[in-house]
C-alpha cells in the first residue's frame, strides 16, 4: 500500500471518495473490459458463498498450466501483503484450506465460465 493510500480494509470509506471495496471493485471491472485478456480467473462471494470462473486463450497446456499457475502465485502474494504475512506460510495454508473445499463448481468445457450444480 502506497503513502497516499488509506488503510480502509473494513470499506468504510476515505476521504479520496468511496470505499476501497468500491474502488477495487471498479478497478476489477476495468481490468476485465480490455481486448487484450488472455486468461481471467474470478472469484464472488455473496453471503457466504463462493462462486468462480477461471478462463484462458493459449497455444498449448504447458502454456495453459503455466498461466494457471501465474494467476495462483499473484493472488496469493497479493493476500500475503493485504494479511502481512509471508507468501509461504499463505500458500501452506492456503493448500491445507483446499483440501477441506467439499464443492468446486463445475466447468461448462465450451464457454469456460462455470455451472451451478
Amino acid at each position: 500500500m502506497s503513502e497516499d493510500e488509506s488503510d480502509d480494509r473494513d470499506g468504510t470509506g476515505d476521504a479520496a471518495g468511496g470505499t476501497t471495496f468500491d474502488r477495487e471493485l471498479a478497478n476489477a471491472r476495468a481490468l476485465l473490459e480490455a481486448d487484450d485478456v488472455t486468461a481471467i480467473h474470478v472469484g464472488v462471494v455473496r453471503g457466504g458463498e463462493v462462486d468462480t470462473t477461471f478462463a484462458q486463450t493459449a497455444d498449448t497446456p504447458e502454456e495453459e498450466g503455466l498461466r494457471a499457475l501465474t494467476l495462483l502465485a499473484t493472488h496469493l502474494r497479493a493476500v500475503a501483503e493485504e494479511a502481512g504475512v509471508d507468501y509461504e506460510t499463505l500458500a501452506a495454508d492456503a493448500a491445507g484450506l483446499a483440501g477441506s473445499v467439499e464443492e468446486l463448481p463445475e466447468v461448462d468445457p465450451d464457454s469456460g465460465t462455470d455451472s451451478p450444480r
